[in-house]
């Protein structure tokens, strides 16, 4: 009898260990926000930027004013209710409009949406991005991220965060690898320091589950290519480089999350050392009703992207077709919707699982449920 009891207890403890060494968990993937206040721009400035200053007097203020409260709440309801436990919120760069336009304005910017965040009283850490509307050529833009944005991420996480180039564990086998934004005004950074951080942390980490998150994508998937080191945005020095930032993310089986380009899309890309996933995020939510009828795409149509939008930047158009039919036989899969919202991201460690379920605006029920692991074998 002693023996059978020493057995059961024996399995018991066993059962429990094992329990405890494998944590499922969820995180909540936000994209672009666009914090922004009408009395947050020098107006003299903006005027200067014709297209800036729509957006400003159509969209951002308005949204951030009507939307965004509400839409934040509903992610705190999110974090409460959702499992496996919600164990930190992702925001994928352009937290805020920006183009403040002088230094005392862009810092108001930042404190006010600092304010809000903590306003929410989220439970689970912000782990926040640099996006280009974060750290624009704006003037005193750059300095306001690293006065206020900065110690917000560095509470959050409770570490240095640098200037904006990081790592944050959720679990022992979850990690999360923060990309800086590499095309406008800021540090100006070459792209080689986006490899060396990646080869540098990659190679000390011991998590299973790696997301890498990025303000530019790293796939193209609209007509722009505005994805890092496309050459598009600003000349890239070595065309090889971007072959070996995505056999490094394909190697250590990294999920990419962006946002930047207000699409919502998933995409599978083949390399020599595996597959690379993508999931980029829209998060500008500017209604409380659903959005009734929603157009997913699931063809990858590389350079007639480019046709489809005949009138977008003539003086490259050829260039980026180029890019897009080069990248069109590696696709394995696509799709892609105009359509924001939020995104959930499960992790399922016995079972080794990653499951993205993207959400319709202010809907608490998944538009649509995609296993991302499943293209790692």
């Amino acid at each position: 009898m002693f023996f059978f009891k020493r057995k059961f207890f024996t399995l018991l403890l066993g059962f429990i260990v094992t329990c405890g060494q494998s944590q499922d968990i969820s995180f909540i993937a936000l994209g672009d926000l666009h914090y922004d206040r009408l009395d947050l721009h020098d107006w003299d400035y903006v005027m200067k930027r014709p297209q800036d200053f729509e957006q400003i007097m159509k969209e951002y203020p308005q949204i951030t004013a009507v939307y965004l409260p509400k839409f934040l709440r509903l992610i705190k309801e999110q974090s409460l209710v959702i499992t496996p436990p919600v164990k930190a919120v992702v925001q994928l760069g352009d937290l805020v409009e920006g183009v403040a336009g002088n230094e005392r304005l862009a810092r108001e910017m930042n404190r006010g949406v600092v304010d809000l965040l903590y306003s929410v009283e989220m439970a689970v850490p912000w782990i926040l991005v640099k996006g280009n509307h974060d750290v624009s050529n704006s003037p005193g833009q750059p300095e306001a991220w690293q006065e206020v944005i900065r110690p917000f991420i560095e509470g959050q996480v409770n570490s240095p965060v640098g200037r904006g180039m990081y790592t944050h564990r959720l679990t022992g086998q979850v990690e999360l690898f923060v990309l800086d934004q590499f095309f406008s005004v800021d540090q100006n950074l070459p792209e080689t320091a986006m490899l060396s951080f990646l080869e540098e942390v990659f190679s000390k980490s011991e998590a299973r589950f790696k997301f890498v998150l990025t303000h530019q994508p790293v796939i193209p998937v609209t007509d722009r290519c505005w994805h890092l080191m496309s050459g598009i945005r600003r000349p890239l020095s070595d065309p090889r480089l971007r072959e070996r930032l995505l056999n490094l993310l394909a190697k250590n089986k990294a999920i990419v999350l962006c946002a930047h380009l207000h699409k919502y899309s998933v995409v599978s890309r083949k390399t020599e050392a595996g597959a690379v996933v993508q999931v980029m995020i829209n998060s500008v939510v500017g209604s409380f009703d659903l959005k009734a009828s929603v157009e997913v795409e699931t063809e990858y149509k590389g350079a007639g992207f480019v046709e489809e939008n005949p009138t977008f930047q003539l003086h490259n158009q050829e260039v980026r077709k180029k890019i897009l039919e080069n990248e069109k036989p590696n696709i394995q899969y696509f799709t892609r919707a105009d359509l924001s919202g939020y995104a959930i991201i499960s992790v399922y460690e016995k079972e080794n699982k990653v499951v993205l379920k993207y959400y319709n605006g202010f809907s608490a029920d998944p538009f649509q449920s995609l296993e991302l692991s499943a293209w790692w074998e």
